[in-house]
């Protein structure tokens, strides 16, 4: 049966009160005065998925017990003061050292990892001011000798939810950690809240659409009980911590906005929301990606397999080709085109390398170049699982041998004519909105970028936004609301540069001529 699950209450403006079942029987553990102990283990329940066909839906008939691993633990004494604080293991273990006889303390647990220098992740209530979530046994005494505590926390009561995300993102975490043991990750805001309904508004007031990373340090995930809930859906999880991968270790160069299967995509939207995608299976190790809500009291869902999607429309603008080239990539299951097992490493190695510093946009072409540069001996059968998605062979970063083109080189004086945009599949962020341009700036000084209508719609409002490349930055924004046209003038220094040219006006199909002066 599906559980009507409450509220937790505040008990401080920082804290959230969340007393889970607990034990502690004061099970001696041996130690003498001087070097009492409280030991223990923290657990959390979550709500497995129940997969029919391609739909999924949370089974609360099945609900495990997991360990909530590398989490913040604290021993806490009626006046609130923290008397000794240490770190769980991967197995939910704990051990409070060097604690004073015979006084009452409390086990407080926060869905929270913190280690210097390495992370320092939490859960928080973005409704709430931060509140951060943790869960805490009763005031016990600790007499005279060592014992055991052990919390954990319930699906029941919604005490569970936050330590099922946390879990989510250490498993993202772990799975870097194991090619790159040296990696410290920046500060991660995870913020939920059962306030944090999908509809439009915003975030202040927890209407944030739909979980997602906000491009800084925080991902914002859905807990609304009566609509939609991400808590358990891992994938989605795991997803959004792709995209703060990209934004910390790599580089992420989509324009974001709303997607779907099937979609015609920009180059960049397409490689992150398939590199998400594709993520989500391979910390998981199970390509089955699902989300899971309710609509009018009844549990709903679906789901998609990572590698085996239905292909519709294939190809480097397709998310799902994205996805199930990367997975191919990574997993060790040989089918059809993929007779090819890289693990994570190479693709780790390319996306913290090459990838970051490309002087093309983030794209797969960007990508699989270096992936064949780094993997020479794999080059065929890196190729085979490409051309399966229906893309031509990649030979640069640019993806030139693919068709339609979506990049041009420039020669600064001269006029490249007949770069054109249209909205045949869609507006704002789908293929061939977006036209792209890049050139070599060889002497310094100021000149005039412009852009003119050559043919097509005569309501076009071109605008442009141009990007130094080395370092990757946007440096400048071609924006007038003066139709067919538009002309700025920047002063460059030397070196490469990529123009993002597109009709603001989204009036159909047109081309431009672009033009950097001398």
């Amino acid at each position: 049966m599906q559980y009507k699950l409450p509220l937790l209450t505040i008990i401080t403006s920082l804290l959230f009160n969340a007393c889970g079942s607990s034990d502690f029987k004061e099970v001696d553990v041996g130690g003498t005065s001087g070097s009492l102990k409280i030991i223990g283990k923290i657990e959390y329940e979550r709500v497995q998925p129940l997969h029919n066909g391609g739909s999924t839906r949370l089974n609360f008939n099945n609900i495990t017990t997991e360990t909530a691993k590398q989490i913040t633990v604290e021993a806490i004494n009626s006046a609130g003061d923290v008397i000794a604080s240490t770190t769980t293991d991967d197995n939910g273990a704990y051990s409070l050292t060097k604690l004073p006889e015979n006084t009452r303390l409390k086990i407080r647990a926060y869905a929270k990892i913190f280690k210097k220098n390495k992370w320092d992740t939490k859960v928080i209530d973005n409704t709430n001011g931060g509140a951060q979530f943790v869960l805490e046994g009763s005031l016990v005494s600790t007499g005279t000798h060592s014992t055991r505590r052990n919390l954990k926390a319930p699906a029941s009561t919604l005490q569970a939810p936050p330590f099922a995300i946390l879990d989510s993102i250490y498993a993202a975490m772990k799975k870097v950690i194991t090619v790159d043991s040296s990696v410290n990750f920046p500060p991660l805001n995870l913020n939920w809240s059962t306030n944090n309904i999908a509809a439009a508004g915003s975030v202040a007031d927890g209407q944030i659409i739909t979980s997602h990373f906000n491009g800084e340090n925080n991902i914002y995930i859905l807990g609304d009980q009566q609509s939609d809930t991400d808590e358990y859906d891992d994938h989605i999880i795991i997803h959004e911590w792709g995209h703060y991968f990209e934004s910390k270790f790599s580089r992420a160069d989509s324009i974001g906005g709303s997607h779907q299967a099937g979609d015609l995509s920009d180059i960049r939207l397409a490689f992150g929301e398939g590199w998400g995608n594709a993520l989500s299976g391979i910390v998981t190790d199970d390509p089955l990606y699902f989300d899971t809500y309710t609509e009018r009291g009844v549990l709903k869902g679906w789901n998609m397999n990572v590698e085996h999607a239905d292909r519709y429309h294939p190809g480097w603008f397709s998310e799902a080709s994205i996805q199930r080239i990367l997975y191919d990539l990574y997993d060790s299951e040989d089918d059809e085109a993929d007779q090819l097992s890289l693990g994570f490493k190479p693709l780790y190695d390319v996306l913290t390398g090459p990838q970051k510093t490309t002087k093309a946009f983030t794209s797969i072409f960007s990508f699989i170049d270096a992936l064949k540069t780094n993997n020479s001996n794999e080059r065929n059968l890196i190729e085979n699982i490409i051309t399966s998605e229906s893309i031509a062979t990649i030979t640069d970063i640019y993806g030139s041998n693919n068709s339609p083109s979506l990049y041009q080189e420039l020669t600064v004086g001269n006029t490249l004519t007949n770069i054109c945009v249209d909205t045949t599949n869609g507006i704002g962020n789908k293929l061939n909105n977006h036209k792209y341009v890049y050139f070599t700036i060889n002497n310094s000084g100021s000149k005039s970028i412009n852009i003119t209508r050559r043919s097509g719609a005569s309501s076009s409002n071109p605008n442009f936004q141009l990007f130094k490349t080395s370092p990757f930055e946007n440096i400048l924004s071609g924006e007038s609301n003066i139709r067919n046209s538009e002309e700025t003038s920047y002063s460059f220094s030397e070196g490469d540069y990529l123009l993002d040219i597109y009709d603001i006006s989204s009036s159909g199909y047109v081309c431009f001529n672009v033009k950097v002066s001398n």
